[in-house]
């Protein structure tokens, strides 16, 4: 059997432990672990980057921009 999970370093804990345990009962396991870039995550969707690089290109211009009433956040 194969798993992969996919999680923030703070959601480690003994349950997480625990459920591997009883996924892999009596079983030998190899664990790898890996750093992961959400922006290659993004990117991995030609249409995603598309939208990413062209509101990173209108931020950086000045261009289309929504401005947000600051009373909203009071």
């Amino acid at each position: 059997m194969q798993a992969s999970f996919v999680l923030d370093s703070n959601e480690l804990d003994y349950s997480f432990i625990d459920k591997l345990r009883e996924m892999f009962q009596n079983k030998r396991i190899d664990l790898f672990v890996s750093e992961t870039d959400d922006t290659e995550y993004l990117y991995a969707s030609k249409t995603n980057k598309d939208i990413l690089m062209k509101s990173t290109s209108n931020i950086a211009n000045g261009e289309n921009l929504v401005i947000a009433d600051p009373k909203l956040f009071q």
